[in-house]
């Protein structure tokens, strides 16, 4: 069967870009021949989930279609089988661990000190490197590293396409050059049908280094090549028409002859966006958003407050007396199951592994998953120090894989909803990809505010400096959540030449 070029669809948010992928992936399945893979890949595990749930209620998952991360793509399909192969450096087992090798940096200065010559600093970092990979450990950013060495290797390119028939992917904007360069080695083998779905807009630039201008970004390199065949999707099937306008002021980018710009389906009239002009204390702010969401009878699970800076987040946490839900609530993904495949990793071990080295059964896992939930809820958890005090002394576990990792995320997913009064509270980041009918977003600044305001392409586009570079596009992404009523304020005052902008883009000042 012939393989036709790339599709790749640009949609803004709210145009049903999940749906229509798993449209086209249905729509494909008889064609998926028993021997070869579908993939389909996305860049979180909420994401992930997501599509697994909307697939499973239409058609009963092959074994033959991968739904995963980047990374655990990567790993599946190259770094496991191949890595070990290309490189003779990698020995044994592959053990992945859930951080960089910046982050190991980081802790082995913490007990000594760090070489101010940076030639010195990455012959360490180096080092680390090999003395990880010859036991086994690959982490996060080697995933990257490794697939892209093994893909310089001329059969093990040949070999991934003829195992590939179909690859799929999700939020197509947050794909970095490591993994576009291994899409295009797959497009060029000429065996493997692509297609593609994102919005550049929503395209957060701080997660990856590698890509300093923002029109070198894959997604919009990919629209501007004839090696894809690229089309707009201009539906917003999410917010109100006021929304939808106000949002329009910031996606009108070209492509070849066509501008971005999205046009809601079934209009809905709604509520004009809202400045809530009441600085100093976020504490002032919600009341007034409360009243709003009152009068449009928005129940408080609807209602989301979103902010860039985390502190401003702890603020609005405080301010609801912890009645908050935090986004991986949302979703229904299992704080157990997130615990108990961080408690393996850290074992640097399988479920079926642990339960025949240890003589237990799976819910006997799953009871020291609830002991460890348990003991983040009472504080006797609060950092990576005491998770492993807690696994070696009261569990009585033995920890292989000493290698850090975040606790922070897990402490949001097992928070539990207090009460009924209970809304979202976010920073932008972790509220990506997610909805709710009202938003509160809150700029920690009038500098900040006016980034989030700009509607110049080439002004939003031209922010090269890492500290701000983001602030267009997450201003976009924080607007763009809200399905019914879109509030924006400020924790600091805003001169009369901001709130002249934001009259000029419709905005309410109340």
């Amino acid at each position: 069967m012939p393989v036709v070029k790339p599709t790749l669809v640009i949609a803004g948010p709210g145009a049903g870009k999940t749906h229509g992928m798993v449209d086209a992936i249905i729509k494909a399945l008889p064609n998926l021949e028993n021997h070869r893979y579908m993939v389909v890949i996305t860049y979180t595990n909420s994401a992930t989930q997501n599509i697994k749930k909307r697939l499973s209620k239409k058609i009963s998952i092959p074994p033959n279609l991968f739904i995963g991360t980047t990374h655990s793509f990567l790993n599946k399909f190259i770094v496991i089988p191949y890595s070990s192969i290309n490189n003779q450096d990698i020995k044994g087992e592959k053990l992945f661990i859930q951080c960089g090798t910046d982050t190991v940096l980081e802790k082995l200065f913490k007990s000594q000190k760090k070489p101010d010559d940076f030639k010195a600093v990455n012959y360490i970092k180096s080092k680390i490197k090999k003395a990880l990979l010859k036991d086994g450990y690959i982490t996060y950013d080697q995933t990257l590293a490794l697939s892209e060495e093994c893909f310089k290797n001329k059969r093990i390119k040949e070999i991934c396409g003829n195992r590939i028939q179909y690859l799929f992917v999700d939020e197509f904007q947050d794909t970095n050059n490591k993994i576009f360069g291994v899409i295009e080695d797959l497009r060029k083998q000429k065996k493997t049908i692509i297609y593609c779905v994102g919005d550049p807009e929503q395209y957060i630039q701080s997660f990856d280094s590698s890509i300093r201008d923002f029109n070198n970004l894959p997604i919009l390199k990919a629209s501007r090549s004839s090696q894809y065949d690229t089309s707009l999707n201009k539906s917003n099937h999410r917010s109100a028409q006021p929304i939808v306008n106000f949002l329009n002021h910031f996606s009108q980018r070209a492509y070849g002859e066509e501008t971005f710009e999205q046009e809601r389906v079934n209009s809905n009239i709604g509520e004009s966006v809202k400045f809530i002009n009441t600085p100093a204390d976020i504490i002032k702010m919600i009341p007034y958003f409360f009243e709003i969401c009152g009068k449009h009878n928005i129940s408080h699970k609807e209602r989301g407050i979103i902010a860039k800076e985390n502190h401003i987040v702890k603020k609005a946490i405080a301010a609801l007396n912890g009645n908050f839900l935090s986004p991986d609530r949302s979703i229904n993904i299992s704080p157990i199951n997130e615990i108990k495949d961080t408690l393996l990793s850290i074992l640097d071990t399988s479920q079926s592994l642990y339960c025949e080295k240890y003589n237990e059964t799976p819910f006997d896992l799953r009871v020291k998953s609830v002991q460890i939930i348990r003991a983040i809820r009472k504080g006797e958890i609060t950092n990576e120090n005491t998770f492993v005090k807690f696994v070696t002394e009261t569990l009585k576990l033995q920890v292989r894989n000493r290698i850090p990792f975040k606790i922070d995320n897990l402490r949001m997913s097992i928070e539990t909803q207090r009460s009924t009064e209970a809304i979202m509270v976010s920073n932008i980041h972790r509220f990506k990809g997610l909805e709710v009918d009202a938003i509160l977003a809150v700029a920690k600044t009038e500098n900040e505010l006016n980034l989030w305001l700009e509607t110049n392409t080439f002004a939003r586009d031209a922010h090269k400096d890492k500290s701000t570079s983001d602030y267009p596009r997450l201003g976009y992404v924080a607007f763009s959540r809200a399905r019914k009523i879109l509030c924006i304020s400020c924790i600091e005052p805003i001169g009369d030449v901001t709130k002249q902008r934001l009259r000029d883009l419709s905005v309410q000042i109340i």
